[in-house]
């Protein structure tokens, strides 16, 4: 937008310089007042070429010309890097923005559902030993199926009224040996 608005005023710019080559003649008259034209009053005898006529000089305007197209390829290049820089600005705001907020509820609810499958998978992976029976490996699994259920029944209570059951595993290479059932 600002390259626009830049090459708009160019254009006019040299099209009104273009078009006012003339001399301009500057004056006071009687009242003290100043005057401006394009030709000297008769009467003025103090009147005086502000911006002098000149001749013609095709190489001297062919130079004026590239030298004026390069100064606007530059602006025109500055403005495109200002204005990359001014969306690569934005885009990091919008993704710092993006990673800074809080998980939405389907979030929650998907990251949750995969973690209690994992669980579910590593349990159904376990040998009885690591549940002490069939009994407690049924009732685990069960439990985490179920936790399941409810958090896509409503996942607001879920996550509003946590449940803590971890079940009766023996856990092995902890340290706790006390053969069996229950912790």
């Amino acid at each position: 937008m600002k390259a626009i608005t830049i090459l708009i005023i160019s254009a006019l710019i040299a099209f009104g310089i273009s078009t006012v080559n003339a001399e301009i003649y500057t004056w006071v008259d009687e009242n003290g007042v100043r005057h401006y034209s394009d030709s000297p009053p008769e009467e003025a005898e103090d009147a005086e070429a502000v911006f002098p006529e000149y001749q013609y000089d095709e190489s001297a305007d062919k130079n004026r010309t590239l030298k004026d197209q390069h100064e606007m390829n530059a602006l025109i290049e500055e403005i495109d890097r200002e204005n990359a820089q001014d969306q690569a600005a934005a885009k990091k705001r919008t993704q710092e923005a993006e990673e800074n907020r809080p998980p939405t509820q389907e979030e929650l609810v998907a990251i949750e559902k995969e973690r209690l499958e994992k669980k579910i998978a590593f349990l159904e992976k376990q040998p009885l030993e690591y549940f002490g029976s069939q009994r407690n490996k049924i009732l685990r699994l069960g439990y985490y199926h179920y936790r399941i259920q409810d958090l896509m029944e409503d996942p607001e209570k879920y996550f509003r009224q946590p449940a803590s059951f971890e079940g009766n595993v023996k856990f092995p290479n902890t340290g706790h040996e006390s053969g069996g059932a229950g912790h």
